[in-house]
């Protein structure tokens, strides 16, 4: 069940006229259904043996895409995405993406 509404934002570097750096975010999708799982430390552990680093575990609609460098900002949290999963990839059927995040420290 996707009970929660998130938005997906996507990061973007801008330089100003100095050189300076600063960092942009513009929202790519806006209140789409998703559902949020706190991840156990054991499947933490699991998943960082395979190069994942992650705390939450979201599930959205297959329709989306969805990158690393995106966030997903979810009750005025945002959380950074470091892997998803695609399930369209593996049948001729997009049913959801899994996305792992990372809550800021």
């Amino acid at each position: 069940m996707l009970n929660i509404e998130i938005d997906i934002r996507s990061r973007a570097v801008t330089v100003d006229a100095y050189g300076g750096q600063s960092i942009t975010y513009s929202t790519i999708y806006s209140q789409r259904p998703s559902r949020l799982d706190t991840l156990s430390a054991e499947a933490q552990a699991i998943l960082s043996r395979s190069g994942i680093m992650a705390t939450h575990k979201f599930f959205c609609e297959g329709d989306l895409t969805i990158v690393a460098e995106n966030e997903i900002v979810y009750a005025g949290t945002a959380y950074r995405v470091t892997n998803v999963i695609d399930t369209g990839a593996m049948s001729a059927v997009t049913h959801h993406v899994t996305v792992y995040t990372r809550n800021p420290s």
